[in-house]
């Protein structure tokens, strides 16, 4: 399975939503199966989901595994009618934030966490995420 975007824009989403800070990611893809079968394992959820994030550390220098399930994301991003690399961008961000100890459990955690994806995204000139996925829902 094959990254859909250049390993130079995956680093650059990573680099921007590190924010600075040092960090040792490894960024995999996985397919439906094995997706499915990590989020059962490690979040009781027997069905694939879009990115799971390993954090290690509760400090920086961050360390991480991010798993990404490429079939959900393709699915995903055709639904809400955005190109693939506009998604990924937002999950890699999302994955990364996660790995730097960001969570969305509570309603103003989520809220938090979901501005500063808004605001990294819109360094990389795409717009918000949750809109389009609103207006598609």
């Amino acid at each position: 399975m094959r990254w859909p975007v250049s390993t130079s824009r995956l680093r650059r989403w990573v680099k921007l939503a590190l924010e600075g800070e040092v960090a040792h990611l490894n960024l995999r893809l996985v397919g439906a199966e094995e997706g499915r079968q990590l989020n059962a394992q490690w979040r009781h959820a027997d069905k694939p989901t879009n990115v799971l994030t390993f954090a290690y550390t509760q400090q920086a220098p961050w360390e991480a595994d991010l798993i990404f399930c490429l079939p959900v994301i393709e699915t995903e991003s055709e639904r809400a009618g955005m190109p693939l690399a506009q998604h990924l961008a937002h999950l890699v961000i999302h994955g990364v934030l996660h790995a730097r100890g960001m969570d969305h459990e509570l309603p103003a955690m989520a809220a938090l966490m979901e501005a500063r994806e808004v605001r990294l995204l819109a360094r990389l000139r795409m717009p918000d995420p949750y809109k389009a996925m609103d207006a598609r829902a």
